[in-house]
């Protein structure tokens, strides 16, 4: 079989850039790879009163921030059942009994931002639903992380209205903390300050 220099030259050329096509899909696989990898890296550490303070955060900002729960929140709550009387040899015996119910969120659960209370607290929700939302605060801890608030807390039990009903949190839901990427907030602050520019007329 004789190959022309015109199908030589054609057959080179075209193979030269199939090469460098494969070689470009090759680098943008591996940049995406690169990427994704850094970003699930993150580190996630404690969301801080110092941290919203010196960043001066908004509302806003903070809605633009995905959080995480520390450590796992375990509410439970118990309703009587109806008494149940029967008699045995001539004696009455009366059954009660509760049912308990449970919810838990598991550490590293995402969490959004609801309402911002005040300066030194965050309503952040778990969840869909009305009035799904935990408390989280500042003011009863040294090194300012923000932790699970309750109404009152009686022998490690915190005192929690969630979906419009009262649950008790356990003892080891009092170590819960919020946390979140730095990176977030980096992110955050390059948005804001990225000017539209101005059409002369």
């Amino acid at each position: 079989m004789i190959i022309r220099p015109l199908d030589f030259l054609i057959g080179t050329v075209f193979g030269k850039v199939l090469q460098n096509i494969r070689m470009k899909i090759m680098f943008i696989g591996l940049a995406v790879l690169f990427t994704a990898l850094v970003s699930s890296c993150s580190p996630k550490i404690p969301f801080t009163q110092s941290i919203r303070e010196q960043y001066k955060l908004t509302p806003e900002e903070l809605r633009g921030i995905q959080f995480y729960v520390s450590d796992q929140v375990v509410l439970r709550r118990a309703e009587s059942n109806t008494a149940q009387k029967t008699t045995e040899e001539g004696r009455l015996i009366i059954e009660s009994g509760k049912s308990i119910e449970q919810f838990t969120i598991r550490n590293g659960t995402r969490g959004a931002l609801e309402r911002v209370p005040d300066g030194k607290n965050l309503m952040v929700s778990f969840e869909e639903g009305a009035e799904r939302q935990l408390v989280f605060g500042s003011g009863q801890s040294r090194s300012g992380y923000y932790s699970l608030q309750a109404l009152s807390w009686e022998d490690g039990r915190g005192l929690i209205n969630y979906a419009g009903q009262s649950w008790y949190a356990t003892e080891q839901s009092r170590n819960a903390i919020l946390l979140f990427k730095m990176k977030s907030i980096r992110k955050l602050r390059v948005d804001t300050k990225v000017a539209k520019g101005k059409r002369v007329r």
